[in-house]
């Protein structure tokens, strides 16, 4: 028998029928980012989920506005990188069949219910029924399979993660089959992200400026760079959003957001930079203050492609001449978790790596000499946001000790940076923190922005997606990142800790970071 979203024989943790052969791998690290979410109030309220509202959810006077760092370019998650596009978006706006939850677990949305079979090469959903498009368009198997039949033409969100996708079948309006090349323990998780968004067939000639999706809520407006406002959609299919408005704010400087959270202009501030201001709010009986856990891997990364870093001596320089430790303690005021590896701590293959390459200035300077780079100088293109702004001081002062002058270039973000630096692949080093989940696949792609290229790797990240078991999946996962860690592929520094600090009258804001979306569904505040 079928099991359906709402059934209660349904496995929390797959949503997948039980007694159907189940690809666990494919499902977040919910168990892990369960033990390692910290949550920090200053008083008893505001933390949890209240009632509130009309019985559908709804209520009319209920807004809130949230300050944030990074805005999107534009509105195209197809065409554009960023993760600022999907987090405003996804589950607020855009559905897919399934999504994550705030444990990462894969959960049902678009699609009820799924089977997989027993080889995993064929994934059978049952769909929602009655779904509309907020313009009216019906949503059905058609949609879905139209949407990802184009995903291999989408430019951003690296599309080539879905590429043992071999066809999708409409098999009946509220049925469809996806049947792949070959097994992929990913699948479900990257159907949960931007790859999996479904769009109006009759809306994706401007979705640079609109975004018409089957979410609680429509998009109103988008001020470029400044706001962009949701609201309510009275007509949605399933329970009605709390918030009747939702306004996201952006800001270039750290501290402004929290400042505004004081002043009133502001109900929260998500993914908060100001970490030294964190005890104080926690001081503060108006507000409550969440430290909760993501998935995102500040990385300075070096181009594997250019010279002097196609030299592995000179990565692994850089790597030993830079304090880990120094840059966590500056730009995070210690909350985040030191990396030394591509992986953050959720993910079932995370092994802790922070001692590969521990900081020795004068290993890196031995390094420099055999390589015959005693003297260099590099340009450092550092992104206009806060966190990488405060990590190049760092990093630059780091790299004078050992005889490497870094050339600091300060890029608006993202426009700028995302052109020159992620597409052009212009650059020399860089910071930036990936906030987008799973990240190490892209170092099986030779053509991403940090041009690593490791045929070896590439095969041990292949197979691990196509393993025929979890354990398979895991054991092969760390064999791969062992073996991006030795190339000292990049230097990552820490995992960063996500900051949500809130009015104690908003309610359901999550405290952890899965790098697709800011779920807004369930957010109230009946202040």
């Amino acid at each position: 028998m079928s099991t359906t979203a709402e059934q209660p024989t349904r496995s929390p943790q797959t949503g997948v029928s039980r007694g159907t052969r189940s690809r666990a791998a494919t499902i977040g690290a919910g168990a892990i980012l369960s033990v390692l979410l910290l949550v920090v109030t200053a008083c008893s309220a505001g933390a949890g989920d209240s009632g509130g509202g009309n019985p559908s959810g709804g209520a009319a006077d209920q807004t809130l506005s949230i300050g944030l760092g990074a805005a999107p370019a534009n509105l195209d998650m197809t065409q554009t990188a960023g993760a600022a596009i999907p987090q405003a978006l996804m589950y607020n706006v855009y559905e897919g069949l399934v999504k994550l939850d705030g444990n990462a677990d894969v959960q049902p949305l678009l699609a009820k219910s799924w089977k997989i079979s027993d080889d995993g090469l064929s994934y059978d959903f049952t769909l929602q029924s009655g779904v509309k498009f907020s313009n009216g368009d019906p949503f059905d198997a058609d949609v879905v399979k139209s949407n990802l039949d184009a995903v291999p033409d989408w430019k951003a969100n690296t599309p080539t993660v879905l590429s043992a996708i071999k066809s999708v079948q409409a098999v009946s309006p509220t049925e469809v089959k996806i049947n792949l090349k070959q097994p992929d323990n990913n699948l479900l998780f990257w159907l949960a992200g931007p790859l999996g968004a479904m769009f109006s067939p009759k809306a994706k000639d401007d979705l640079a400026n609109s975004a018409i999706g089957t979410g609680p809520y429509l998009m109103d407006k988008y001020n470029r760079g400044e706001s962009l406002i949701l609201k309510r959609n009275d007509s949605y299919w399933g329970t009605k959003a709390k918030l009747s408005r939702a306004t996201l704010r952006y800001y270039s400087d750290a501290n402004a957001p929290v400042n505004a959270l004081r002043s009133g202009d502001l109900d929260a501030v998500y993914q908060s930079q100001a970490a030294d201001q964190v005890k104080q709010f926690q001081s503060d009986q108006q507000f409550t203050v969440q430290i909760g856990v993501t998935t995102g891997i500040t990385v300075m990364s070096m181009n594997n492609a250019k010279p002097p870093f196609d030299d592995k001596r000179v990565r692994q320089a850089i790597i030993y001449g830079v304090d880990r430790n120094a840059v966590n303690t500056t730009s995070t005021n210690g909350l985040g978790k030191v990396l030394g590896g591509p992986v953050p701590p959720t993910d079932p293959w995370y092994t802790d790596l922070s001692k590969k390459y521990p900081y020795d200035p004068a290993k890196a300077r031995q390094l420099l000499k055999a390589a015959g780079k005693s003297k260099l100088s590099v340009d450092f293109n550092v992104p206009s946001l806060p966190y990488a702004q405060t990590i190049a001081q760092v990093v630059k002062s780091d790299l004078a000790k050992i005889g490497v002058t870094a050339n600091l270039h300060t890029q608006e973000f993202p426009a700028v940076w995302l052109d020159k630096t992620y597409t052009k692949h212009d650059y020399d080093l860089t910071v930036i923190n990936h906030v987008e989940a799973r990240n190490v696949f892209n170092y099986a792609n030779p053509d991403y922005y940090w041009s690593y290229r490791n045929k070896a790797v590439q095969k041990e990240l292949n197979d691990a997606v196509a393993a025929p078991d979890k354990e398979q999946f895991t054991s092969r996962m760390k064999t791969a990142v062992n073996g991006i860690v030795d190339d000292a592929a990049a230097d990552w520094l820490y995992n960063a800790p996500n900051i949500v600090i809130a009015k104690k009258s908003v309610t359901g804001l999550g405290a952890n970071d899965t790098g697709v979306s800011l779920d807004l569904t369930k957010t109230g505040n009946p202040s």
